[in-house]
C-alpha cells in the first residue's frame, strides 16, 4: 500500500483500485454509481452506509445474484458526489429513495428482502416497520444511537462547527481492506445530525416490524457501539424470527473485512430460508 493511502490494482482483483479511501478527491463517476446484478423473482436491496457508496457491498450482491435473486444496490441522495450534495440532504431524502428503490423491485418480485450496511442497515429497518412486503432483512452495524460526548450537542454544533474530518483510524481487522470504500474524506456535521435524528426514530420503530431480521456487528467497530445491535435485537419483539451475530475480529465495515465471506454466506442462507420463490438462473451484472 501506498504511502498517500492508495492501493494498486491487483491482477484479477476486481475490488482495488488507484483510489483513496475517504477521499477529499471527486470520485470515479463509474466506480460508485449505483448496480444492478441477477435475475429471477427474488429480489434484494442492499443499502450502502452513511457518507458511502454502493460498491461496499457488491461481493454480497454477487453472491446473491449467484442465487437467483436480482440485486439492486441505489445511491442515496447526496452521496457519490460531494459533502456538499450531502449537507443539502435530510434523512427522510435517504428513506424515500429506499422505498423507490423497494418498489420499483417489488413490481418485478415476488419476494423482496433489504440488507444494509451501518446507516443502510438503520434504513432497512425503518423501512420494515413502514412497509410489510419486507421479507426479510439483514444489518451489518446498523446504528440506533450514536455514541460519543458530542452526539447530544449535534443539533447545536452543527451551527457553529460546518465539518466533520473522518479521520486515519481504521478498526479493520484487514486495514488495507478500507481501501474498498469509497467514501467521503469530511462529511457536514448537519447530516450527522440527521443521522442521529434517523437512530432516534428507527430506535422508536423496531417493534412495529415484523419481518426476520438478522443482526451482525463487528465487536472491534469504534464508529457504531457493537451494543446497538444488542438493544435492536432486545427491541424486535414482534418480528417474525431474530438472530444475533457478534463478530470479534471484524471492525466496522464488515462487508470488506476478515469475516465478510462468511457474513455473506450467512445472509444468503437467511434470505434464502424466507425468500422461497424458485430461484432463476442469474444473469449478467448490468
Amino acid at each position: 500500500m501506498a504511502g498517500d493511502g492508495s492501493t494498486e490494482r491487483h491482477e484479477g482483483d476486481p475490488y482495488t483500485r488507484k483510489v483513496t479511501a475517504r477521499t477529499l478527491a471527486p470520485f470515479d463517476p463509474d466506480v460508485v454509481r449505483p448496480w444492478h446484478l441477477g435475475d429471477g423473482r427474488r429480489g434484494a436491496l442492499l443499502i450502502h452506509g452513511f457518507a458511502s457508496t454502493p460498491p461496499e457491498l457488491r461481493r454480497l450482491g454477487e453472491m446473491l445474484a449467484a442465487n437467483g435473486f436480482r440485486c439492486h444496490a441505489p445511491v442515496l441522495p447526496g452521496h457519490a458526489t460531494t459533502p456538499h450534495d450531502l449537507e443539502r440532504t435530510r434523512w427522510q431524502d435517504w428513506a424515500g429513495c429506499v422505498a423507490a428503490a423497494f418498489d420499483d423491485l417489488a413490481a418485478t418480485c415476488d419476494d423482496v428482502v433489504v440488507a444494509g450496511q451501518s446507516m443502510g442497515g438503520t434504513l432497512a429497518l425503518h423501512l420494515a416497520a413502514r412497509d410489510l412486503r419486507v421479507r426479510a432483512v439483514a444489518t451489518l452495524a446498523a446504528p440506533i444511537w450514536l455514541s460519543g460526548p458530542l452526539a447530544p450537542l449535534l443539533p447545536v454544533l452543527k451551527r457553529v462547527v460546518r465539518w466533520h474530518h473522518a479521520g486515519d483510524d481504521v478498526d479493520l481487522w484487514h486495514p488495507h481492506a478500507v481501501e474498498e470504500l469509497y467514501s467521503y474524506g469530511i462529511r457536514p456535521t448537519r447530516s450527522i445530525d440527521e443521522l442521529r435524528r434517523l437512530c432516534a426514530v428507527v430506535r422508536n420503530e423496531l417493534a412495529e416490524i415484523r419481518a426476520p431480521v438478522l443482526v451482525v456487528h463487528g465487536e472491534r467497530d469504534r464508529s457504531i457501539d457493537p451494543r446497538c445491535a444488542r438493544e435492536i435485537g432486545r427491541r424486535l419483539i414482534g418480528s417474525e424470527a431474530v438472530r444475533l451475530e457478534l463478530l470479534p475480529r471484524s471492525g466496522h465495515a464488515i462487508s470488506v473485512d476478515v469475516d465478510r465471506d462468511s457474513v455473506n454466506s450467512e445472509v444468503l442462507q437467511w434470505f434464502e430460508r424466507f425468500a422461497r420463490t424458485a430461484p432463476a438462473a442469474a444473469a449478467a451484472g448490468r
